[in-house]
């Protein structure tokens, strides 16, 4: 099986990334991801030239170019299974952007946890697991011109940080320039809403199955979309995080427009009474909210 490895990280995703691997539609391959630079890295034997290695956030495990895609197509990522590596942590550095500064630097101030991970358990204590549920916070396409830190989200995808990217689930990305450019990484054990430690959830390291296909791009996708058994999602990236909720909003609106028969006006007041939405990450240069409706309460989609 193909795999991307961690030999090449990049900390940047833009169009002249050079690529590590080429895959084919439909070819299952898997991508193993580097542990983000963290407090870690004090006790660890080389943990000297992994500070000059880690350079920035959420490195991605090099560049995948997709056979056959091209700008105007629709690249659906497959995600499949996860292997996490048995070292984990977290930590917050005293004020971000989901608490005020005093309140972090008087109130709390600096603090980390490292932690196992085995048999399915993040081990917090002595008398503490809490079950893995492991996902991806970074999956992004190469931007058409600019290319961004990855510690950035937007229309391309990139650090998005929402939980529901975890085995089973599709994300839908546009295509913005030959072979999409695929960067994937930022794995965790782990992560509570809005992330408010700024480093996880439990940052992990790992490995994880991925598929991807290609299809005709729908009009209105500007966002990232995701699917899995139970919810269509839409997610956006903005600051201040309204306008992430708006953005989020907007595209599952139409969605529903295009693929279910409802016109504008109805998918929005039937969201109303079915929406469901959260600010997945309050901590990034941008927001995340993430808008989900249940499969079972849509109508059959249109062909």
């Amino acid at each position: 099986m193909k795999r991307a490895t961690r030999a090449v990280l990049y900390f940047e995703t833009g169009p002249n990334n050079p690529v590590t691997l080429h895959v084919q539609p439909g070819e299952e391959f898997e991508v193993e991801t580097q542990l983000n630079r963290g407090p870690w890295l004090d006790e660890h034997p080389d943990g000297r030239s992994l500070r000059q290695l880690l350079r920035g956030g959420n490195p991605a495990s090099g560049c995948i170019h997709v056979e056959g895609a091209e700008p105007g197509m629709m690249l659906s990522v497959h995600i499949g299974n996860f292997e996490l590596d048995p070292l984990g942590f977290t930590a917050f550095r005293g004020a971000n952007g989901a608490v005020p500064g005093w309140f972090g630097a008087s109130g709390i101030g600096p603090q980390h946890r490292i932690v196992h991970i085995e048999n399915g358990h993040v081990i917090w204590s002595a008398d503490r697991r809490l079950p893995v549920k492991p996902m991806l916070g970074f999956v992004g396409v190469a931007p058409q011109y600019e290319t961004f830190a990855n510690v950035w989200g937007g229309p391309w995808g990139g650090n998005m940080d929402v939980q529901e990217v975890t085995t089973g689930a599709v994300v839908h990305l546009r295509v913005q320039v030959p072979g999409a450019k695929l960067h994937v990484g930022d794995m965790h054990a782990l992560q509570g809403d809005g992330e408010i430690c700024g480093a996880g959830g439990i940052e992990a390291s790992g490995r994880v199955r991925l598929r991807c296909t290609l299809s005709p791009a729908p009009p209105h996708l500007h966002w990232p979309r995701i699917e899995d058994a139970t919810h269509i999602m839409t997610v956006a990236m903005a600051r201040p995080c309204e306008d992430a909720f708006r953005y989020a909003l907007e595209a599952l609106v139409l969605w529903l427009e295009a693929d279910y028969g409802f016109s504008r006006g109805e998918a929005y007041l039937y969201l109303g009474q079915v929406l469901e939405a959260r600010c997945t990450q309050f901590v990034n240069p941008t927001f995340t909210y993430v808008a989900k409706v249940r499969r079972d309460l849509l109508p059959r989609r249109l062909e």
